[in-house]
């Protein structure tokens, strides 16, 4: 039974056949195939006896199918024979010497030697010379060109005219197929820059070579001398029936159709002063990972004294191409850090002698005919509402749950809103931008989104830092944080950390002071507030809205807010009151006139009832807001009004105030972030948006986010001490799994399950980047929103504290341990290479899952969408599926696993050079670990610095998806 691997010894993926064929072919026969060849080889005659040319057959070589063997050429019907060979077919050896005419030298039987040779020669066709008197001992055949000079044996690498070497191929995987002593000849010709070779084992010739249009040359590297022939391309004939090639009782393996499809390249590589040389074919690389290793050489070629012109480049050493690749990316990611820095330092140092001054006067806000529609469903919103806040005054904006006092803020305060919004703003009476609007404006919303790990101290000064002249001293900086802690009344606690529903950190009404204290603390000509005493106790609320007064009332900041239930002491706090209902407004003007406003519609507020409580009944009340709604909104002192209706009974404070101000039109914002302006009737030309101008420069920025980040790592030790440990258990427990692993099948299996079971492992531990970013991103979207920073410092920031300390120590902590339990190569180039493909595919894929994690909003899903990716790349990781038999119309998507890179360079780098050595029913083998890679996963034994160099192109694609993510998605829409 022969199993006949069609693309070389090559098909050994199929290992478990092969090792069922010689257990079946031991059952069936007594003798193994180890004595089969025994028996063969022993036929083999150890001393023949040259014999005198008898008169061969009469052979054709024009019409033979053979033609001449040995790279013989047929001239008419008669083949003429390479130096050392002879017969009518070239198959023959011949003994003598090389200065004899190849027809007239002495041939032997077939499968013999040669066991005299002519004096001063030697080797296994009697071509190579051994001493000067052999080579003087006939007449040369051709001519000195000094014409006095006589040969002499030239025994160096360096070949001059025509050189002949004998070796013994001294290389495992051969033997372990095919038992037995191997030898290699050539004929090297340097003039015509060509090489022939022939195989043998013993005396029988089993296949021959042909390498045309060589390059030759000797150089000098480290020291060392060597002499190398490159060859293009190459041609090769196996002979049958031999053991290699099949015909003979053997092995169940024919390598004849492998060794007839040889093309090339081709190289010997020969290091003077030493008797050893590599014969390398490319094509055979899967079976001889690094060539046949030639022992026992022995050269010599006669020449004349004159020809011997040895020529010697010296040779720098290089680094591979792969390296050079790395260095040269490294480089140039260092020198564009380096002026990035250069840049960033320029305009810190610019931006920290630029004269400053901070905001000492309140601004009043006028809006009119605020609408706003949803642009799904065309639901109206807002109706058309007017008011003002003058400068230093509270306007507090009422009504009940659902009535549009939210979405009114919002757009008071420059927020992007997802429908169309319609109206006109003034700001101080000037005509503005939105951008400048929200630029004046300090906005604090309903919810509190605020870092749990800090104090109430840190968190303030963070704001400070971001948003205070990057030119003021940093003692104002901390005069100017707990100024505004005092006057919150939030001493008490300022060293206390803020928590969150984990964590227990300070009370609800502290917690919503540090929201207003955050917006205070650049002193904002306007300051709006949505719900603040939303969730507070009355006291708590009181005390809140009081410091909003006192804040109003010291003519720096405009206090506007939306409140939903006051108390009667903490409504007559107010300047002005807003009263809207379904998105109308029912009352604007001054706070103390409301009661008498709503008294004269007959609407009168009963005894001993809150005035607040009435006006939320009159707005939740159908019937009472429609006989309100009847007569026009009342308007006093600098307050937009608009007329009376049905009602002639005004006096004189009902009269409407025409204002003459220049007014801007509100941006009609669409859903998908355009925005064009609605003039409302106003023939205003649309201004143009400025540029947002951060206070703070962008290493400050960064140096803020980075010390807050730090500390949110050390102070919440979850994370980071969970991914440590981890690392170190897995470590453990791979390395116990798979300890001291040998090379032999088992082996084989075992360590490539290690390394594609270590990527696993790193690729589901980076999903936790999920959580962790989620946590962050609504933090970053308000801190954004109210003109903290720009994204770019946050996105450094996130990775730098993500990546390192999360991703990169974890993965070397893991590899270290486990590389050298499980009994990896001890090579430490090799081990270098293993430690930074693992950091660069985890790397790869927690950026992976940061990009879905800024993608996505809801954390169940982004956690869902990445496990079901990360499942598929490992499908197609090159673990599970060869890759040669994907069906065609997915092959694409194995191009997409970072786990098929990933898992080929760990495997090239650590299984390729090695090999396999079992013995399997008493059989040996020893097969290179190359093969079964190339075979059994389809992998490129070239591959490394490929894959290495695709890992890093992974990386950078997520970190530009992220930034774009980042910086044109993560925005706020409300």
């Amino acid at each position: 039974m022969r199993l006949r691997l069609s693309q070389g010894l090559a098909r050994l993926a199929l290992i478990t056949a092969f090792v069922g064929l010689i257990s079946a072919q031991s059952t069936s026969q007594p003798a193994t195939p180890t004595s089969a060849v025994a028996t063969t080889t022993a036929t083999v005659p150890g001393n023949p006896t040259p014999t005198a040319p008898v008169c061969q057959p009469e052979y054709d070589c024009s019409s033979s199918p053979k033609g001449c063997l040995n790279n013989g050429v047929c001239e008419g019907k008669t083949c003429k024979c390479k130096p050392g060979f002879g017969g009518n077919d070239c198959s023959l050896l011949s003994c003598n010497s090389p200065l004899i005419d190849p027809s007239q030298r002495t041939t032997v039987p077939s499968n013999s030697s040669c066991t005299k040779c002519d004096d001063g020669f030697g080797g296994f066709n009697c071509n190579v010379c051994q001493t000067n008197e052999g080579c003087q001992s006939k007449p040369p055949s051709r001519t000195s060109f000094l014409g006095t000079e006589s040969m002499e044996c030239n025994k160096k690498p360096e070949v001059f005219y025509n050189a002949y070497m004998t070796c013994a191929v001294n290389t495992p995987e051969l033997a372990s197929f095919f038992p037995g002593s191997y030898s290699l000849t050539l004929d090297l010709d340097p003039v015509n820059k060509t090489v022939y070779a022939q195989l043998w084992l013993g005396a029988t010739e089993q296949f021959y070579c042909h390498a045309p249009q060589c390059n030759l040359a000797t150089t000098e590297k480290d020291g060392v001398v060597k002499t190398a022939w490159d060859c293009p391309t190459l041609s090769c004939k196996c002979l049958t029936p031999t053991l290699m090639c099949g015909g003979v009782p053997g092995p169940p393996i024919s390598l004849g159709e492998t060794i007839d499809a040889l093309k090339g390249p081709f190289k010997l590589t020969c290091p003077h002063n030493s008797k050893t040389c590599d014969f390398f074919i490319a094509d055979l690389a899967g079976f001889f990972p690094t060539g046949l290793k030639m022992d026992d050489c022995d050269l010599g070629e006669c020449v004349f004294p004159s020809e011997i012109q040895s020529s010697v480049t010296s040779v720098k050493s290089t680094m591979a191409p792969g390296i050079i690749a790395c260095l040269a990316i490294l480089g140039a990611l260092i020198l564009f850090l380096i002026i990035v820095c250069l840049i960033a330092r320029r305009n810190q140092r610019i931006l920290s002698r630029t004269p400053y001054t901070l905001n000492s006067e309140a601004a009043s806000l006028e809006f009119r005919n605020v609408g706003y529609t949803l642009n799904k469903d065309g639901l109206q919103i807002l109706k058309g509402i007017s008011g003002s806040a003058p400068a230093g005054v509270v306007l507090a904006v009422m009504g009940p749950s659902g009535a549009g006092k939210s979405t009114l803020v919002d757009i008071l305060a420059g927020k992007t809103k997802g429908g169309k919004v319609s109206g006109q703003i003034l700001l101080n009476g000037k005509q503005v931008h939105q951008s400048d609007i929200r630029r004046a404006v300090g906005f604090v919303d309903q919810e509190d989104t605020l870092p749990p790990t800090q104090t109430v101290y840190e968190a303030v000064l963070f704001s400070a830092m971001m948003r205070l002249p990057e030119a003021m001293p940093i003692h104002r900086v901390h005069e100017r944080v707990n100024e505004v802690i005092e006057m919150l009344g939030l001493t008490h606690c300022k060293d206390r950390r803020i928590g969150n529903v984990t964590s227990r950190g300070i009370s609800g009404g502290e917690k919503r002071r540090v929201s207003i204290a955050l917006e205070l603390i650049t002193r904002p000509p306007i300051l709006i507030l949505d719900e603040p005493t939303s969730g507070l106790d009355s006291y708590s609320a009181h005390m809140v809205v009081e410091q909003l007064c006192k804040l109003a009332a010291s003519k720096t900041t405009t206090v506007i807010m939306t409140i939903h239930q006051p108390r009667s002491d903490i409504f007559f706090m107010f300047s002005h009151t807003l009263v809207v209902s379904k998105g109308s407004a029912l009352y604007f003007g001054p706070t103390d006139t409301a009661a008498d406003y709503f008294n004269r519609r007959g609407l009168v507020c009963p005894p001993n009832y809150n005035i607040a409580d009435y006006l939320l009944d009159i707005a939740m009340d159908q019937n009472l807001t429609g006989h309100a709604s009847g007569h026009q909104v009342h308007v006093s002192g600098n307050a937009v009004s608009r007329r009376p209706g049905n009602n002639m009974h005004g006096n004189a404070s009902d009269t409407t105030r025409t204002s003459h101000e220049t007014s801007v039109p509100i941006e009609e914002m669409e859903s998908a972030g355009s925005s064009t302006a609605s003039l409302s009737g106003s023939n205003v030309t649309p201004l143009k948006k400025q540029k947002t101008v951060y206070p703070t420069s962008f290493l400050t920025q960064l140096n803020t986010l980075m010390k807050r980040n730090f500390q949110t790592l050390i102070r919440d030790k979850s994370l980071l001490v969970l991914h440590l440990a981890v690392a170190v258990v897995l470590g453990l427990f791979i390395g116990g799994l798979y300890f001291q692993v040998p090379m032999n099948l088992a082996g084989f299996q075992n360590r490539a399950g290690s390394l594609f079971f270590m990527l696993s492992l790193l690729g589901f531990s980076s999903i936790s980047a999920l959580g962790a970013f989620t946590e962050t991103r609504t933090l970053f979207i308000k801190e954004r929103s109210n003109g903290y920073y720009p994204p770019t410092p946050f996105i450094i920031s996130t990775l730098l504290f993500d990546l390192i300390p999360l991703r990169i120590v974890p993965s070397i902590i893991m590899g270290c341990i486990s590389y050298f339990m499980i009994g990896l190569s001890p090579v430490v180039e090799t081990f270098f290479k293993f430690m930074l493909i693992l950091v660069l595919f985890n790397v790869a894929t927690s950026m992976f899952c940061l990009v879905i994690a800024a993608a996505v909003r809801t954390t169940g899903v982004a956690s869902l969408a990445s496990s079901i990716v990360m499942l598929f790349m490992m499908l197609f990781g090159g673990f599970m599926i060869n890759s040669g038999n994907i069906p065609a119309a997915l092959t694409w998507i194995q191009y997409l696993s970072m786990f098929k890179y990933g898992f080929e360079a760990l495997a090239v780098n650590e299984i390729a050079t090695s090999k396999l050595i079992d013995n399997i029913q008493g059989v040996a083998f020893n097969v290179p670990g190359s093969l079964i890679l190339q075979k059994l996963f389809g992998f490129d034994m070239n591959g490394y610095w490929k894959n290495m160099i695709v890992l890093i192109g992974f990386n950078v694609l997520f970190i530009i998806a992220f930034w774009a993510i980042v910086n044109f998605r993560l925005k706020e829409r409300k």
